[in-house]
């Protein structure tokens, strides 16, 4: 079963993902996801399939869960994976009807202090929309 997602939460994950795509240098591609792994707002500049990385924060997302209750550090916010050719931001959008997965995928160039404060607005926007 597939989580139902509202018109005004719609709306507001398409216009996360256009701010973040404007804000951050360097973005790539901007992903919404349900915890579940299915797509509810994207847009890419790059071959990056949306399917794809919306299944993998996913299953980021549990394995982030896992190891921060197991470290008794609490519910896991936010990963980071630097890679040779960019980053991957992944941050945690708690709200009382849906918990979304905000992902950012950058190239080498951009800022990541950057990357992630933009990231973490726009996840805030979207727990209160």
């Amino acid at each position: 079963m597939t989580t139902k997602i509202d018109f005004n939460l719609q709306r507001a994950a398409d216009a996360a993902v256009q701010t973040v795509m404007d804000d951050i240098k360097g973005a790539k591609a901007v992903v919404i996801s349900t915890e579940d792994g299915f797509e509810v707002a994207a847009r890419t500049e790059n071959t990056a399939q949306v399917a794809r990385l919306s299944a993998m924060a996913s299953s980021l997302a549990a394995l982030g869960a896992i190891a921060g209750e197991e470290s008794n550090l609490g519910a896991c916010d936010s990963l980071v994976i630097e890679a040779r050719e960019g980053h991957i931001v992944m941050l945690q959008a708690r709200r009382a009807d849906v918990s979304l997965i905000l992902s950012v995928v950058t190239g080498r160039d951009a800022i990541m202090g950057q990357a992630i404060y933009y990231a973490k607005k726009a996840a805030r926007a979207l727990e209160q929309a």
